[in-house]
């Protein structure tokens, strides 16, 4: 009887020393966990606060920034001292779904505006963005290169592609504020309409437009679409 009273003594100690250090494992993780957390809250949420002290707002179903000159091509321009920050608006991440590379050009190209600055590739499909100004790229956003999803997350602030020494003072007869921010709201209803009447799918879902995958559309008609709004002049 001993024997069998003591076994059970010795299994109720090892369960429970199994408990003790499932239960200190478990508070360890969670201590580790929740500086993490705060930190990834707190980068999340000071972005937040940014893009909302930059004024971005909703324009129809899509994000706007003012404060920006924006191009036919939908990529928008910052001037900062003698150079010119550019990146993709809100409608033209959204015709890239799925944004798997962005060739940035090298610092020292000499582009010209209207003209391919770079190469994207979304969904299985490449095309090119023109350049909204002639110029010398000087700088390059590495960290676009490496993810480019971020300008899906961020296209008006992290997800900036490059900057430019303008050639000229042209970007300026761009739309700005209240002429762009109509030019953009014009935009994002032709870009609805063209996916509702013209390829027959249900693009606003809850306030957001969703973009079809190329596979459904088409991967000619998807171009097409894409370049009616990326390669416009």
């Amino acid at each position: 009887m001993e024997p069998l009273i003591d076994f059970v003594a010795n299994l109720g100690l090892f369960v429970v020393g199994l408990a003790l250090r499932a239960l200190a494992f478990a508070t360890i993780l969670a201590v580790l966990a929740i500086p993490i957390l705060l930190v990834l809250g707190g980068v999340e949420g000071f972005a937040r606060l940014r893009r909302r002290l930059l004024g971005v707002t909703r324009v129809g179903t899509m994000s706007w920034r003012p404060g920006l000159y924006y191009a036919p091509g939908h990529t928008w321009v910052l001037p900062r001292g003698r150079a010119v920050t550019i990146g993709l608006d809100d409608l033209a991440q959204r015709l890239l779904p799925g944004l798997a590379r962005i060739r940035l050009p090298q610092p020292g190209t000499v582009v010209r505006r209207g003209e391919p600055m770079t190469t994207v590739k979304a969904d299985g499909q490449e095309t090119w963005i023109p350049s909204p100004v002639s110029g010398t790229v000087t700088a390059v956003n590495a960290a676009v290169g490496r993810d480019p999803s971020i300008v899906h997350r961020d296209p008006y602030v992290r997800g900036w592609l490059f900057r430019v020494a303008p050639a000229d003072d042209a970007h300026e007869t761009l739309p700005r504020e209240e002429s762009a921010r109509r030019w953009f709201a014009s935009e994002a209803m032709r870009l609805q309409r063209m996916l509702e009447h013209e390829l027959g799918y249900a693009a606003a879902d809850g306030g957001e437009l969703i973009l079809p995958a190329h596979e459904l559309v088409g991967s000619g008609r998807w171009r097409e679409v894409a370049d009616s709004f990326l390669h416009a002049s």
